[in-house]
């Protein structure tokens, strides 16, 4: 570290950020108050930064390595045949016969689940080893582009290098994301037979190690870059052009993190939903034993690539993007670069996120024990909101000892202060939290729109699915208000700096995020293998389990896609810093042009995407209709079948993220990208939250009519439900009703309810048609739009050397 960190000439001592920016700004000591100049004295110094950062990493990491153990410490094994006649020999010995039945069943249980482990694990690699070696390709392909269009020279391989750092640290932490995942997912459904709290525990230690392994080692692996790059760039001197260069070479690390991220969150979503849809289809033939189905194990496969792997991705991409816009953006501030740790707050904000993380843990898990539904939903929904509280003293401390007393931003005639730093991060973290909690309004059946939803199935699936349409839609109008808010205070506060500030402050708390939004795929499959094991005992606890997560996940997606407007719009402004463009005027010809076609790209992309999803599906239905007639069961061959439908699926989508920019920028210039890029974040962040509230809210009115929780309009008319022929006749003639009391107390012996009604059928349908759109064309939309304003931001500046059809070049 010390290798990095300091020359050997300059001593520990003396740094290189000590020898300042020249002429570029001089501090005026004398003309600060008392209080800002005893900041100043104890503001926190580069080195300490640095070491904090990589100790606090390493704390989170040792956490992550310590949950993981607590679930590995779980055996799971196969009982061999000397374990076997060792039990069975002690039983006897005891003369207890009935007990000797018992434990033998129990064992045989025991096997049959860890087999299906075993099977979800093997699949699961070969979907993963498949789409890396895909990725690879695209990834030496955009290599050689960012080398030959975007390095400084061709001498220079800072930006390119940055670029597969990046891509690596992201495919290292998913693929650990997804190990964890798969290991735990048996592993909760033996805790969870014996108690349900032990089944929290496991699945919660599971979620916390794939948050907090892959945040730790994503900042630390962008911290380490930082910092061997700013050695070598700033050996001869430091000036503004050379930290320029430096954020550039460091944004190559984000579009790295993008590139995999696009790969996790599409490819992962289409298996997912390709595979849920495929063996839904296929179901009827193996309703006695779904184990002979040979896509079933596809189905456990696509929630940990899809859910666990996908939001893994997108949240890494994110960090680093919120990081990299900020710093580009942090040059147009001579103040924060002469200061000796306000480049770095960014970073700091994450790193001070990991160390409130750690504290939210505790705090959790001391309130309450996870041992009934409302209690775990109580604990998952208190993570989020503890770590908020907390963070929000932490992040004032941050901007008050890191920033200068006060800072001007080139082009801007205001003066910002620490502040009004604090408050563009404030609202950022705050504003993050209620639209997650918007979310949780519209998608849990604890509220008027599920129910709602719910009441529209008596009707049958047409109605069902223009209401959940319409929520969709409607559930958009409450995070747009709350994302316009952050923007507008973070502007007029710090300028665009602000927005990225927002961004990371939003995106501050991600280890908790993940590691809440990680419980839900792994209790949903939990919950799938004890019914395919039929251990009914666990089965209600299960259920409770994965319905108290369901919430969440809506939440988590919601909350990618606000912190993505956010992200996007400062990779916005900070294009337009380093392209040099003073000016968007959507009444121009070319960036109207633009905004139209952006607005168009979310519709194109989600179209590839939903028609990939069927394409895949039918691959899918097709190869197991083709084992039943040849009466074999091969799940690898289902695997290999839906993975290559879903790979060639990504193709479409990924031409469109980068082609479509680099295009119009070649075409046009970065004039043009301008009216691109708004387009496309105006038009995807409502697409996106509509698509996923949607979807989450038709799930969840299934799950609400399965429960028998169904109410119309406060009461239920006899000759709806009753079965018996003589009330119905008396029903006819006299027109009387039942209340709902009286109906509850019936239920189980006289009403046609939960899966057996004609509500629930129709519900099933409306969760079929949101299954895609709220795994994976709403939550990629999150990935559109970031990943088109990176790409933008890295070819920014050949896009202005060339533009063939600009209206200078076309008159030269």
């Amino acid at each position: 570290l010390f290798f990095f960190f300091f020359q050997a000439e300059d001593g520990i001592r003396d740094p290189l950020w000590s020898r300042g920016l020249g002429d570029v700004y001089k501090r005026q000591v004398s003309t600060q108050s008392t209080w800002d100049q005893y900041l100043e004295l104890v503001m926190i110094s580069e080195f300490w930064i640095l070491m904090l950062t990589v100790l606090t990493c390493l704390c989170g990491g040792i956490f992550a390595l310590y949950q993981y153990i607590q679930v590995r410490s779980i055996r799971m094994a196969k009982t061999s045949k000397s374990e076997k006649k060792k039990i069975e020999e002690d039983i006897e010995e005891k003369g207890e016969r009935k007990d000797l039945s018992e434990v033998t069943i129990a064992l045989e249980e025991n096997d049959k689940l860890v087999e299906v482990g075993e099977n979800i694990y093997s699949c699961a690699i070969v979907y993963i080893l498949e789409e890396y070696l895909f990725l690879f390709g695209f990834l030496m392909f955009f290599g050689l582009l960012i080398y030959f269009l975007a390095e400084k020279s061709l001498s220079s391989f800072w930006m390119t290098g940055a670029y597969l750092v990046g891509a690596i640290t992201c495919m290292i932490g998913d693929f650990c994301g997804l190990h964890i995942s798969l290991i735990s997912n048996i592993r909760t459904v033996k805790m969870t037979t014996k108690s349900m709290e032990s089944g929290f525990k496991t699945a919660m230690s599971a979620g916390w190690a794939i948050g907090f392994s892959i945040v730790s080692f994503g900042v630390l692996s962008l911290i380490l870059v930082i910092v061997s790059f700013r050695t070598a760039f700033f050996k001869k001197g430091i000036s503004i052009e050379r930290y320029g260069d430096l954020t550039m070479a460091i944004a190559g690390f984000a579009l790295g993190a993008s590139v995999v991220s696009l790969f996790g969150r599409v490819g992962g979503g289409i298996f997912n939903k390709a595979a849920d849809v495929g063996v839904e289809l296929s179901s009827a033939k193996y309703s006695s034993d779904p184990l002979k189905n040979p896509g079933v194990i596809a189905d456990y496969v696509g929630d940990n690539v899809g859910d666990v792997v996908g939001g893994a991705s997108d949240m890494f991409a994110s960090f680093a993007e919120s990081v990299c816009a900020t710093m580009v953006l942090a040059i147009a501030s001579p103040e924060l670069l002469e200061s000796k740790t306000g480049f770095y707050l960014p970073i700091l904000i994450f790193v001070g996120g990991i160390i409130v993380s750690l504290l939210t843990v505790q705090v959790a898990s001391m309130v309450t024990h996870g041992d009934s539904e409302d209690k775990v939903e109580r604990i998952l929904k208190n993570q989020p909101f503890v770590c908020v509280v907390l963070m929000t003293p932490l992040l004032l401390a941050l901007c008050f000892f890191c920033l200068p007393p006060q800072m001007q931003f080139i082009g801007e005639s205001f003066v910002t202060t620490r502040s009004q730093v604090f408050a563009c991060g404030l609202f950022g973290l705050w504003g993050g939290y209620f639209i997650g909690l918007s979310s949780e309004f519209f998608t849990s059946h604890d509220y008027y729109p599920i129910q709602e939803v719910a009441q529209s199935c008596h009707t049958g699936s047409a109605t069902d699915i223009i209401y959940g349409l319409a929520l969709g839609y409607m559930s958009t109008i409450f995070p747009v208000v709350v994302i316009i808010t952050i923007i507008y205070v973070s502007y007029i506060c710090a300028g665009m700096y602000g927005i990225g500030i927002a961004a990371c402050g939003m995106f501050s708390t991600i280890a908790i995020i993940l590691s809440v939004t990680a419980y839900c795929p792994i209790t949903d499959n939990a919950s799938g293998l004890i019914k395919l094991s039929k251990l009914e005992n666990a089965s209600a606890k299960a259920d409770e389990l994965h319905a108290a997560g369901k919430v969440i996940s809506a939440h988590g997606r919601c909350f990618s896609l606000g912190g993505a407007t956010l992200v996007a719009l400062a990779l916005f402004g900070a294009f337009t810093l380093r392209s040099k463009v003073d000016v968007v005027d959507l009444l121009q010809p070319i960036q109207f042009s633009g905004l139209i076609i952006g607005a168009m790209i979310p519709y194109a992309f989600s179209a590839q995407i939903l028609g990939s999803v069927s394409n895949a599906a039918s691959a899918l239905t097709d190869e197991i209709a083709k084992q039943a007639q040849k009466n074999t069961l091969s799940f690898k061959s289902c695997i290999k079948e839906c993975t290559s439908a879903s790979l060639r699926g990504i193709v479409c989508p990924a031409i469109i993220v980068a082609g479509v920019p680099i295009m119009a920028g070649i075409c046009f210039g970065a004039e043009a990208i301008c009216g691109l890029l708004a387009g496309n974040i105006v038009s995807g962040v409502q697409i996106g939250i509509s698509f996923v509230n949607s979807g989450v809210a038709w799930d969840n009115a299934k799950k609400y009519i399965e429960e028998n929780k169904l109410v119309l309009n406060r009461e239920v008319r006899i000759e709806e439900k009753v079965k018996d022929e003589g009330q119905l006749k008396k029903a006819d003639k006299e027109g009387e009703t039942i209340p709902i009391e009286t109906i509850r107390t019936r239920i189980t012996t006289e009403w046609l309810t939960g899966k057996e009604s004609p509500e629930y059928q129709a519900a099933v349908i409306g969760d079929e048609v949101g299954d895609p759109m709220k795994a994976t064309s709403g939550p990629a939309i999150a990935v559109l739009m970031k990943q088109m304003c990176i790409i933008s931001l890295i070819f920014g500046q050949f896009f202005t050397s060339v533009a063939i059809f600009h209206a200078q070049n076309v008159n030269d």
